[in-house]
């Protein structure tokens, strides 16, 4: 985790037992938390691995997450939802969508009156955003670091893809919201990074450029 110093500064105003930080890629996520008397400390998921898929399986009125919501989407690949952040924030014209749709021709998508993208459920009437999708996968990350933390955690510092824009970033914080998340700060990796770097190699930086 690249951010946790950003986290430890927002400890003294978090609602819960503490604050954790959330990796988000495309197809992984990481999780840490920070409380009082652990200033920094990856949270594991049940299976005691540190990255977790970003999936959601539904199917009979089942919500699976991770790994587990990978296993059951290899037999029933229409209700496990996986690499939606690829398209999140995007049209259904836009080519990222349309190169979505040719990878994973087993999922229906329908334009939403925001102009994004939504997936149709095979089973009843139902569609899910990319941004409900999303909040569901943040709300399972909290569910990790809670379980870790031993107590409740409401409130997060998330890193996105450097390349990601001002709309993915905006459903971001949208999908923070659906989840419950009091959402302190969104960093892009490329600033973690240097903030990391910053915080914890100060003594090697100098006025004088290196060659």
């Amino acid at each position: 985790m690249r951010f946790f110093i950003l986290a430890v500064a927002l400890l003294g105003y978090a609602a819960g037992l503490g604050v954790m930080s959330v990796d988000l890629g495309s197809e992984w996520f990481k999780v840490a938390i920070v409380k009082p008397g652990v200033p920094m400390e990856i949270a594991l998921n049940k299976e005691s691995k540190r990255k977790t898929p970003v999936a959601v399986f539904m199917r009979n009125g089942e919500r699976l997450f991770g790994s587990d919501a990978v296993t059951s989407g290899n037999r029933y690949p229409h209700n496990s939802y996986r690499y939606f952040p690829l398209i999140l924030g995007k049209s259904i014209d836009d080519p990222v969508v349309k190169d979505f749709q040719q990878k994973f021709p087993y999922y229906e998508l329908v334009p939403t009156e925001r102009n994004t993208v939504a997936f149709k459920h095979p089973e009843g009437d139902v569609t899910y955003t990319v941004e409900s999708l999303l909040a569901m996968v943040l709300g399972h990350a909290r569910e990790i670091a809670s379980k870790f933390a031993e107590g409740p955690i409401y409130d997060a510092v998330i890193t996105v893809p450097s390349d990601w824009g001002q709309v993915e970033r905006k459903s971001v914080i949208a999908a923070a919201e659906l989840a419950g998340i009091k959402l302190h700060q969104l960093l892009n990796t490329n600033t973690a990074v240097a903030l990391h770097y910053g915080v914890f190699n100060r003594k090697q930086i100098e006025s004088k450029a290196e060659s």
